[in-house]
């Protein structure tokens, strides 16, 4: 017997230019006045799977406290980037949709997002016999080697996608995701900003968001006919997703793109030269045990791993360079001061998990941690973010 769904009405009851843009709340997206041309706060949504229901819980506690309806941007952040499931998530933040992204996660475990492909999917069928259980896995071992490119079926992914995603539904806050260019190997950023723009403003705020991402990063806008397949390639795990196809953004053919975790599973960076505070939410606890139980699970270890990596210096680099720019602009030295001038520094807060998530990465179908998950988020939301420190837990 499935679990008992929760009692939804118990449980709801517990950059210059981009400041510009016109937000249906004036407050929406405030200039640090210490620091002209930049945002007071970004939020950041990282990578994590079915872990991303944490996230959808803590948005909701923060619209909710913050009496925020539907169609308005989150106050106070003024750009929200993400990367992999963190960009789906901020995907319905950026647009003002809480209440469908509070309901795709009560109805996710139901839709059973995440497949095998056909050709694979007695592996996991308990009814088959064990002589075709193991002929599916030898089959799917070789083809891995040979000609296929992932395990799980993207066309069933792609129109579950297509189901909660409006391509041409305007966004109400700035927002940026990556996801990794697998032919180049390398990153590249995608973004969306509010439609309702005069030309001059948007020529600026997109202005504002290259200067986020660097001077060689290649940022694409998010256009209707790429956003679901945009979004999707953020969140394709390499091995378990093939590799979507996306036009090339020099032109001139496709290139193939993977999952945004490869390169920047939490993006800081983009997000602390846009803002002087940063709000990172994160799915992994200070410290993970893991348990694994097939080799599905060790690979999404592994990518995890890698990607929590990669997070760790993203922060640490980070907070020395606010710690070097602070302290360089007290010598009163005029090329230390030049040099400071190239610098960026945002105090950076973070919330996470105190124990590990009760649902793990590929648990999209597993209805009742997915809801304990939420809920964790949720409450986690209560106690607020915290500074990071490097160096400390």
């Amino acid at each position: 017997m499935p679990p008992a769904k929760p009692n939804r009405r118990a449980f709801l009851s517990s950059a210059a230019a981009l400041a510009a843009l016109p937000m249906a709340a004036e407050a929406a997206a405030p200039l640090d006045p210490d620091h002209p041309g930049r945002l007071s706060r970004a939020l950041v949504l990282s990578g994590g799977g079915a872990r991303g229901a944490y996230q959808a819980g803590l948005i909701d506690y923060l619209r909710l406290s913050a009496q925020i309806p539907n169609g308005m941007p989150l106050a106070p952040y003024g750009i929200i980037a993400g990367t992999s499931i963190g960009a789906l998530n901020g995907y319905f933040v950026a647009t003002g949709q809480f209440d469908v992204l509070r309901q795709l996660w009560y109805s996710i475990a139901d839709q059973h997002v995440i497949q095998l492909k056909a050709r694979y999917a007695k592996i996991v069928n308990d009814d088959s016999g064990v002589g075709t259980r193991f002929t599916a896995a030898m089959r799917m071992v070789l083809s891995l080697t040979s000609h296929d490119t992932g395990v799980i079926d993207g066309d069933h992914l792609h129109a579950w996608l297509a189901r909660y995603i409006d391509p041409t539904r305007p966004v109400v806050t700035p927002f940026i995701w990556t996801a990794t260019n697998l032919t180049y190997q390398s990153p590249e950023f995608f973004y969306l900003v509010p439609t309702a723009l005069q030309a001059g403003e948007r020529e600026r705020a997109i202005t504002a968001i290259r200067l986020t991402v660097g001077p060689t990063a290649v940022l694409r806008e998010a256009t209707p006919d790429l956003l679901i397949d945009a979004l999707q390639a953020s969140t394709a795990i390499p091995v378990a997703f093939d590799p979507v196809p996306l036009p090339a953004a020099t032109g001139g053919g496709t290139n193939l793109y993977v999952d945004g975790g490869v390169t920047a599973n939490t993006p800081v960076g983009p997000a602390r030269a846009a803002a002087t505070r940063i709000d990172v939410v994160l799915l992994d606890p200070p410290q993970q045990k893991t348990d694994y139980r097939n080799a599905l699970e060790v690979g999404f270890g592994v990518f995890g791993a890698m990607q929590r990596r990669i997070l760790e210096a993203d922060l640490r680099a980070a907070y020395l360079e606010t710690f070097g720019k602070r302290s360089i602009e007290g010598v009163n030295a005029p090329q230390a001061r030049l040099f400071a001038t190239a610098l960026y520094d945002s105090d950076i807060y973070q919330i996470q998990p105190q124990d590990e998530l009760p649902v793990g990465v590929v648990g999209f179908d597993d209805r009742e941690n997915i809801y304990k998950t939420f809920k964790i988020g949720f409450e986690d939301a209560r106690r607020g973010f915290v500074p990071y420190r490097y160096g400390q837990d």
